[in-house]
Parts: structure tokens; C-alpha cells; sequence
């Protein structure tokens, strides 16, 4: 199975990339799933179909799921009512199956395990993940540290402590240890591939401005500082000539620094430039003009 993921910040046309790639795998003939990242849930409105929680099929070849964090909120607390109860309780909190979903952080990790059961089932030769705005290879590579730091401890207090809680309620404790062992398992099999480049490849979407090439500058070192390589940029929005107006050239002036800055910084990885359609990019059409502008005219190589 090869991952792709697509990051960036948000609104620079994450979803659109994220589909054109799919879009484009499936008509070379592999079985491709769009996998949706982002609450949002932008590829419904993109593929202009209702996708849902389960995997859909969109075309021959190609699926797309968009995961319903509400709902998997509520499953996921129940798969590790136990470790979160303890959690939380250390806390003093107290904490509704039906709330759980708005905390920091669970969204990630709802994602991280329902991704783990696309990429353990294996029914796709090619998974692109259509990430959030903040970048969920990040939480990706950190959630291992964070079980294993929190089983670390649970094994450290086992002995004192985890026959007092399996006196308050039978079992307990040692459910306790179960579920963070599977979670900690799950999260690191994820980072596992993240980190394998015959297995990943990460592209980063920006647009030629400097608050996104700034932050995609943030996210490329950080990503690559855990060890993951990002092998391709895509500059979406760019202008094309044609006008000579005082606006359109200094618009493109502005927008030819910033294609040079990250050209300088990053010209050992592919590059591509996606001209500025004019308008919304929406339906399958629209999203083969993309995947050809891409991968078509050879600007990408999967």
C-alpha cells in the first residue's frame, strides 16, 4: 500500500490536490481511497458526492471516506473507556461519551486509528489523506511518545496500585493496560510507515504568499525534523501572463518572489506549479484538469 499524504496550511487547496492525486491513481489502473483528514470534509463538496462515514465508491478504481467525528467520538470511548476514565480522573474530570469528541487532540487520534484500519485491512494499492490544517503527520509521529509514555507509567504504578482498582471494579486496572497497549500498538505502526519512504510520500500544498510559504517553511523543517521526508511542493493560485494591468503585475511580481524563495530553500524536491483556474474546482472535470496539470504534464511523479 503507498500512503500520500497531503498537508498545508489551510485554504491554499488541500482537498483539490488531495483529489486530483486520487482522481489520477485510480485511472492508472490502482484501486485508490480518498481519506479525508479534515473536519471539513471538503472532498464531498470537491467530488460533488455526499461521501459519508464508510468508504464510497466515487468511480471505477476510486473510493473516497470522510470519517464522522461525532459518531467515531462516541465508539472510540467506548473501545478505551477504561484508559480514558483513569485519564481523565486523574484530572478530577468527568467526562460524557457524547462530549468527548470536542477535546483537544481526539480528533487526531479518531483519524490516526480509523486510518490504521484502511491501511490494516489493505484492500488499496494507493490511500491519499486529505490532512487537516494542522498538519496530522505531526500528532502521527508524536501519539507513540504519549502512550508509551502514559503505559510507562500505568506499569509503574501496576504493582501498588492496579489491585486497588481492580477491587473497585473487577478487572479494571488490567483493562487499563490493555487498551493503552492497543492504542500505543496502533499509533506506532502508523508512524512506522509514515516514516518509511517506500511507503509514504508527503506533499505540501501552499499558495504564493507569505503568510503560507512561512508556514510551509515551519512545516517542512518540523516534518523533516522527525525523521519524514517531504518529496514535493505544489504552489497552487499562480497567475498566468496575459493581463498587463498595474495590479495584475505586481501581483505576479509579488507572487514570482516567493515561487523563487521556495525554490532556492527546497530545490531538491519536486516542484510544481498550478495556475489559478479561475474559478471553484468541482467535479470529477474540473479535478482531471488538475490531476493532468500535475501528474500529466510530468510536473509530479507518483
Amino acid at each position: 500500500m503507498r500512503l500520500i499524504y497531503v498537508a498545508g496550511k489551510g485554504g491554499v487547496g488541500k482537498s483539490v490536490c488531495s483529489a486530483s492525486t486520487a482522481l489520477w491513481t485510480s485511472k492508472q489502473g490502482l484501486n485508490t481511497l480518498a481519506f479525508s483528514m479534515d473536519r471539513a470534509h471538503s472532498l464531498s463538496d470537491i467530488l460533488e458526492v455526499e461521501i459519508g462515514g464508510h468508504p464510497r465508491r466515487i468511480a471505477d478504481g476510486l473510493y473516497a471516506y470522510e470519517p464522522d467525528i461525532d459518531r467515531e467520538a462516541k465508539s472510540f470511548f467506548s473501545r478505551y473507556k477504561h484508559m480514558l476514565t483513569a485519564l481523565f480522573g486523574l484530572f478530577e474530570m468527568e467526562v460524557r461519551p457524547e462530549d468527548f469528541g470536542s477535546f483537544p487532540g481526539v480528533a487526531e487520534m479518531i483519524f490516526m486509528e480509523k486510518l490504521y484500519d484502511v491501511y490494516a485491512e489493505d484492500q488499496y494499492a494507493v490511500v491519499v489523506i486529505d490532512s487537516a490544517p494542522t498538519a496530522m503527520v505531526l500528532p502521527l509521529l508524536q501519539l507513540p511518545n504519549v502512550t508509551t509514555g502514559f503505559v510507562t507509567r500505568l506499569l509503574g504504578i501496576k504493582s501498588k496500585w492496579m489491585g486497588i482498582l481492580n477491587m473497585l471494579e473487577p478487572g479494571f486496572g488490567d483493562a487499563i493496560l490493555k487498551e493503552a497497549r492497543r492504542l500505543r500498538a496502533k499509533s506506532e505502526t502508523m508512524r512506522d510507515a509514515l516514516l518509511d519512504p517506500s511507503i509514504s510520500t508527503i506533499s505540501v500544498v501552499t499558495i504564493p504568499e507569505k503568510a503560507a510559504v512561512m508556514e510551509t517553511r515551519r512545516l517542512i523543517e518540523t516534518v523533516e525534523g522527525h525523521g519524514v521526508f517531504v518529496d514535493s511542493i505544489i504552489i497552487n493560485h499562480v497567475m498566468e501572463g496575459g493581463c498587463d494591468c498595474s495590479y495584475c503585475a505586481r501581483r505576479r511580481n509579488s507572487q514570482a518572489r516567493y515561487m523563487d524563495e521556495l525554490q532556492e530553500a527546497y530545490g531538491e524536491k519536486r516542484i510544481a506549479h498550478l495556475f489559478d483556474f479561475g474559478a471553484e474546482i468541482k467535479g470529477e472535470d474540473a479535478i482531471e484538469k488538475v490531476a493532468w496539470e500535475l501528474y500529466g504534464k510530468g510536473q509530479l511523479v507518483l
